[in-house]
């Protein structure tokens, strides 16, 4: 039945790689999630009670247990300015800063890429503003984590 499943996964996934405008979102039970351009074609496998997504060389490996759900979405990638709770505002600069507002100045931010390298020197404090560099990276996911308990995913383009 998983095998069915799986094929029929793979077959969708398939039919909408064309598709540039979507995603598959990967939604964890601790209520993060994680997602996955479509254009970049990822192939998701089960095996030993782990999902794995391989994609352009490189592999990411979640417990099942973790994964509450996985489903398609259209990449909102137009927006540029978003508000995180009631907290935060988070803004692009051109195509090579993040801009985090309205956070306290002991507010600590740190910038990991997805295969978790912690990418030192790049988070500048500017009052209530936080100003992350993403200049001379390459395109790809990051992760910017906020206080150690909260983690904002960024796809650069």
């Amino acid at each position: 039945m998983k095998r069915l499943i799986l094929l029929l996964f793979y077959f969708c996934l398939c039919s909408m790689i064309w598709a540039k405008d979507y995603l598959l979102v990967i939604d964890f039970t601790d209520g993060t999630n994680i997602s996955f351009a479509l254009a970049k074609q990822p192939v998701l496998t089960f095996a030993d009670k782990s999902l794995c997504v391989s994609m352009e060389g490189q592999k990411s490996e979640f417990e099942l247990s973790d994964v509450l759900n996985f489903h398609f979405k259209e990449d909102p990638s137009d927006i540029r300015s978003t508000r995180v709770d009631n907290d935060y505002t988070i803004s692009w600069q051109g195509d090579d800063f993040l801009v985090i507002s309205h956070v306290s100045p002991s507010t600590k931010i740190r910038l990991y890429g997805i295969d978790g390298t912690f990418y030192q020197g790049r988070v500048n404090v500017d009052g209530d503003h936080i100003v992350v560099s993403l200049s001379d990276l390459p395109k790809g996911i990051y992760l910017i984590n906020m206080n150690n308990c909260r983690t904002i995913k960024i796809n650069r383009k």
